[in-house]
């Protein structure tokens, strides 16, 4: 809470339509490990205003609040407005924060246990807003953390590569 924005998405209308606005958004299964699959998106009502409220812009990390907690992607935007529903978060970093660098954090912390220890539910877990304020960020200077996602996204890369090289084989 501390080095970024966060707010959680629009709760959905249950009943019929009221007449309001159309707009696409973007659910839990859109957003998978570092990508957002927007091929299959719903539509929601949403007032005029709520619109600022709701909207994903370009650069926002969205983060699952359920199922496969911390599981993120960062919007890389569209033309057309979108919106994101309850079950998740957006993150949109302060200027100390690069968002690369937390998306990958994020991954790492779902990885070793850290997010688990503030996840609430005891059949499905859950990531309240309030716990993920709570999580522990460090915070490298701005150069040092362009630099660890530099060396990182490197390594991934050439992870991918020999994946690819291995299943032509």
């Amino acid at each position: 809470g501390e080095v970024a924005d966060t707010a959680l998405g629009k709760m959905l209308d249950k009943g019929r339509d009221s007449g309001k606005p159309r707009v696409q958004y973007l659910r839990n299964v859109n957003v998978q490990w570092g990508r957002i699959d927007a091929d299959d998106l719903l539509s929601m009502e949403l007032a005029d205003a709520e619109r600022e409220r709701f909207e994903v812009l370009e650069g926002d990390l969205l983060v699952c609040e359920g199922g496969e907690i911390g599981r993120c992607a960062i919007w890389r935007g569209r033309p057309e407005y979108i919106a994101f529903q309850k079950a998740l978060h957006r993150i949109r970093p302060s200027p100390v924060l690069n968002v690369r660098f937390l998306r990958y954090l994020l991954e790492h912390q779902a990885n070793n246990g850290t997010l688990a220890a503030f996840a609430t539910g005891s059949t499905i877990a859950h990531l309240p807003q309030q716990q993920l304020r709570r999580i522990p960020v460090p915070l490298p200077p701005s150069d040092e953390q362009h630099r660890i996602v530099e060396i990182l996204e490197d390594h991934l890369s050439r992870l991918e590569a020999a994946r690819t090289e291995l299943d032509h084989a």
